[in-house]
Formats: C-alpha cells, structure tokens, sequence
C-alpha cells in the first residue's frame, strides 16, 4: 500500500502463504481470529457474570452454528440473484426474468465453503442462537444474545478485512483522499470495507461501554438494540457509496444491503426504547444445578 497524491493505491497479496502444494489465505486467516475473538468475548463475559466457562464453550458453538447457517442462507436467498431477458422461466403461466441459483441448486445452501456470508444472516443467527440456548440452558434468551452480540462482531470486522484485502464490495468512485485504488483497477473508489469496519469497531465500544459501565447487561437487550442500531443505520448510509452487489439492482432507488437494513433498524430502535423503559431487571442466568422443581418456578416467574 502506498500514499499517492489524492488517493492510495492498494496491492496487497490475498495470501500470507503461497506455495506449490498449499496456500495460506488472508480471508480465512482473519475468519478464524474473529471466531478466537468471539470466544473469548463469551469467556470473558460469562466469567464476568458468575457463569461456568462450560456454558461459554457451549453458547459459542451454537451460536457458531447458526451464524454460518443463517448467514449463507441469507447470501443465497438475497443476494444471489440474476436477470435473464432472453432466457425468462415459465412459472404459471407467467414469464420471469430473475433467477436464484441457490433456487434451481437447493443442495448449495449446504455448501458453506463457498459463497458468501450476509451480515443480516448472521443478526439473525445470532436471536436464533439465543433462543436456542434459553431453551436448553433454562435462562434468558437475552442473556445470551447480547454476550454473543458483544462477540460476534469480531469477525465482521476479521471479514470486512478480508474483502478489503481481496478488493470485494468497494465503493463507488470517489475523489476524496482517502479513495483507493484496488489492484490494477484505474479508478480510485470508496473503501466501504473500511467504513464498515469502523461502524462495527464504534458499535462493539458502545457495547463494551453499556456492559462494563452502565449495567447494560441487566437491560434486556440493550447491548443487542444499541450495537444493532448503530450497525444498521450506518450500513444504510454507507450503501449509498458502495457498488450494487447485484446487476439487478443498478435501478432500485435503495439496494438489497438497504432494504434488508431498514426492518433491523426499525425493530433494534424499537427495542432498544422497550429495553430502557422495562430498566433494570433480574436476568435468568445458567446455571449447573437446578431442581426440576426450582426450573419451572423460574419459567413461570419470566
């Protein structure tokens, strides 16, 4: 990488290692710090708490499940889209032009080693995970979900880097400084991994900030509402400078990223308002030795 007048011109090497029989890549590399990350988050957390590091150990690798899940299948039901003017599929009597092809491969959306991840996949990863973990561990949903919130931005930061190492999802041109070129591109545009890199950094110092300093672990969904907040009111406004992921979308006044956005950040808002009204509360949290009689008086007291 190297400073040039008005902009800076990138070329990095997507591999730490290259070599004859096997290759070391950046991307997954950084996918697994985020993942190391996320799981000391939730030890640090969970030890913070009173909780045994077995539930930790435990709430990460479900959680860890769903977000790879949740996060393909959103890549392939909302960004997996083309047009086909001259090859449109008869349905109903009814001509269509766009086609999935995860929809004509349904068996793809097993095959997590390739294609991407959604970042509005992984969100919802994330609720499910807590469900999941309330259920099983007879404690608040919420407990779980902002703990794995806290954690789990770690690798959208480690994957956002990787995009920027790889040039993916770059931003349209730009004549501002701090444009880069990518590779041997000859414009110079918005580095959008950047950006988002640095929306996920000020909301894990907002969660941080709420859970060490302000209680905000004993507000149920607080942490969750507040980091979600603050991620999808900026990913709506940094999609105004990022390129369309999607040929179809070259036309929509607001593209895919956006209109999967404006829903998180109309609920997050939302809650976030609920949580702060309801205060403080005394959370549900794991625990080791419960009766069978002491785990239905604590279902019937949430």
């Amino acid at each position: 990488m190297t400073g040039v007048l008005s902009y800076i011109t990138w070329n990095v090497s997507p591999f730490i290692y290259e070599g004859e029989h096997f290759a070391i890549g950046w991307y997954g590399t950084l996918w697994t710090l985020g993942l190391l990350g996320m799981l000391i988050t939730l030890l640090v957390t969970f030890k913070h708490d009173g909780v045994p590091s077995q539930f930790a150990l435990i709430t990460f690798m479900v959680s860890l499940v769903c977000v790879i899940f949740f996060g393909h299948l959103f890549q392939g039901l909302f960004y997996e889209w083309r047009y086909f003017p001259d090859d449109p599929v008869h349905f109903l009597g009814t001509d269509w032009y766009y086609r999935n092809y995860y929809f004509e491969h349904p068996w793809k959306f097993f095959d997590f080693a390739h294609g991407g991840f959604a970042s509005h996949g992984v969100i919802f990863g994330v609720l499910v995970a807590g469900v999941l973990i309330a259920r099983w561990f007879d404690c608040s949903p919420w407990f779980a979900i902002d703990r794995i919130t806290l954690g789990v931005l770690w690798t959208g930061v480690a994957v956002r880097c990787g995009n920027l190492i790889n040039n993916e999802i770059c931003g349209i041109e730009t004549t501002l400084p701090w444009g880069f070129q990518f590779g041997e591109s000859q414009y110079v545009l918005h580095p959008t991994q950047i950006y988002e890199i640095l929306s996920y950094i000020l909301a894990m110092g907002i969660g941080w900030w709420l859970y060490m300093r302000r209680d905000g672990g004993k507000y149920k969904g607080l942490i969750t509402a507040a980091m979600t907040t603050t991620i999808m009111l900026l990913r709506i406004m940094i999609e105004f400078v990022k390129q369309p992921q999607m040929a179809i979308e070259q036309n929509w006044s607001l593209d895919m990223g956006q209109w999967l956005s404006i829903p998180f950040a109309i609920w997050s808002v939302w809650w976030l308002f609920r949580s702060i009204e309801q205060g403080t509360q005394q959370m549900i949290i794991p625990s080791l030795k419960l009766s069978r009689t002491e785990k239905r008086r604590k279902k019937n007291n949430r």
